[in-house]
């Protein structure tokens, strides 16, 4: 197992756990590359696991999360793939963020690889939807597929518009996710004028986003038998544009 399979499969994992009572599926929304990697069949591997949390206070969910990352639910499942979780941190936990890191040891190598669970506060999850995930990664690992709470394309594409807009450094798997859910749902989300207002400094950052970046940050972490295809300079250039292209069309 490489060492981005074992953070693919924890986080798989965790997130079947986190699930797996029915009466609070509506409590987390996954969000981020984890959502696109298992709900959209992206190629990009997420180094961590992101979600958005409302109605649950905050020692509520430290003690659920902490009790659940030594709990059999995760455990033996990780023992079965060749997995232990090496060590669990909860660095930051903020009224509006908790954050644990966490590291994965492979058995057979002694390699231990490290990710973060975070958790975003909202008044409320709006726009999720309760769906099964993809088949194929989930069996990939011998798992069967589950369902979970997660956003849709629409809302993605309205949190990636964000996140492109919003960092002090823009980062390329933003431009490449944004290729994807565009490939995934050719219409486009209606944008509210917040929303709207994100767009411009949205489309700059797209435009600053270097080759060297790119291939450092997303393409080493695609599906090794589909990367050659997202590699060159090429490819890099004609996704940018047309990522800009589209965001362009939406304040028109």
């Amino acid at each position: 197992m490489s060492p981005r399979q074992a953070i693919e499969c924890f986080h798989l994992v965790f997130l079947r756990a986190l699930t797996a009572r029915v009466e609070e599926k509506a409590l987390t929304c996954l969000k981020g590359g984890a959502n696109l990697r298992f709900f959209m069949k992206s190629i990009r591997y997420s180094e961590d696991m992101d979600f958005d949390v409302a109605v649950i206070a905050k020692a509520t969910l430290a003690k659920k999360v902490d009790v659940l990352l030594g709990a059999p639910l995760v455990v033996k499942p990780l023992a079965a793939m060749g997995l232990e979780l090496h060590d669990a941190s909860k660095p930051k936990q903020t009224e509006t963020t908790q954050r644990w890191k966490a590291g994965i040891r492979i058995r057979e190598t002694g390699e231990v690889i490290r990710t973060r669970l975070e958790f975003s506060r909202r008044q409320a999850i709006i726009g999720g939807a309760f769906e099964a995930m993809e088949s194929s990664i989930a069996t990939s690992y011998g798992m069967p597929p589950f369902p979970a709470m997660h956003y849709p394309a629409d809302r993605a594409i309205v949190q990636k518009i964000h996140a492109l807009s919003d960092r002090a450094e823009p980062q390329p798997r933003d431009v490449f996710d944004l290729q994807h859910l565009f490939t995934v749902t050719p219409s486009a989300p209606r944008l509210s004028l917040l929303e709207m207002a994100w767009l411009p400094r949205a489309i700059e950052n797209a435009m600053r986003v270097s080759f060297d970046d790119y291939v450092a940050k997303v393409v080493a972490y695609m599906d090794p038998e589909q990367a050659e295809a997202f590699a060159s300079r090429g490819a890099w250039e004609a996704m940018q544009a047309g990522v800009v292209e589209r965001l362009e069309s939406f304040a028109q």
